[in-house]
């Protein structure tokens, strides 16, 4: 900050956007926090199938496809699975439920009793409307996952704002190359993930052919990044991020991390 705002005046800052490897290299180096998630799966669906983690649990309770409640929400089972995650020391917490999309009812019942229990409780639907209940179990507990770190980045950077005297607005950079208002990324930090690669795609797109096909190469020293621009335009991640075997519904720009 110092060097990068030598010689301007702070009210002459418009904004500014950041960039963050950390919580792609805690997922890639397998140094995750502990995160914890409770899930209504319904019928129809294997449980062992869906199970992310290790403080994993699955309650009573179902959605039909219509939104329709189908199975009643079993509170004793919630307080129960909640209690077994507060003695593990978990402190972040992810929820979801099968058809949450079409009536999110029973993920705001289980965030509402076990919310007084954890620091954050990260609820399915809002991280992402989409459809693909896999997907969606594991996009909410990657912002479980990465809530700690990314808190810890987010306070270090405001506190160097602020002893600065830089006062503009603060963007991120978010895996599919746009941006968000930075106070709005505590909510959702896992669109903080592969912003850094996104970064360097983004950064390569003037230098690339637009008659051919570019291999971006970004070599830090956690992660080599990769990606393709065709016709110098970088390409989409159909379904979502899939990074060191999670598979998410985290719209991204299509990269590698090694």
């Amino acid at each position: 900050l110092d060097r990068i705002t030598k010689d301007v005046r702070p009210e002459e800052i418009s904004h500014a956007v950041l960039s963050t490897t950390l919580t792609t290299n805690a997922i890639v180096t397998g140094r995750l926090h502990p995160a914890g998630m409770i899930v209504c799966a319904g019928p129809g669906i294997s449980v062992d199938a869906l199970k992310i983690c290790d403080d994993f649990h699955v309650v009573d309770g179902a959605m039909d496809h219509g939104g329709r409640e189908i199975r009643r929400l079993n509170e004793g089972q919630i307080r129960a699975a909640a209690a077994k995650l507060k003695k593990r020391g978990i402190t972040c917490v992810g929820v979801a439920g099968k058809f949450s999309t079409r009536n999110p009812a029973h993920e705001l019942k289980i965030a509402e009793i076990i919310g007084p229990m954890f620091e954050r409780v990260f609820i399915g639907h809002r991280i992402t409307g989409n459809f693909n209940f896999p997907r969606r179990i594991t996009t909410t507990f990657l912002n479980a996952a990465v809530y700690p770190v990314h808190k810890a980045f987010f306070n270090a950077v405001e506190s160097s704002l602020v002893k600065r005297g830089l006062t503009m607005p603060i963007y991120i950079l978010k895996a599919d190359g746009g941006t968000m208002d930075f106070k709005t990324s505590i909510d959702f930090p896992g669109q903080s993930i592969l912003s850094g690669p996104a970064a360097s795609v983004m950064g390569s797109v003037p230098f690339a052919e637009t008659d051919a096909e570019t291999l971006v190469l970004d070599i830090g020293g956690t992660t080599t990044d990769m990606a393709v621009l065709v016709n110098g335009s970088p390409l989409l991640a159909q379904e979502g991020i899939e990074i060191n075997g999670y598979k998410t519904l985290i719209r991204a720009l299509k990269t590698v991390s090694v």
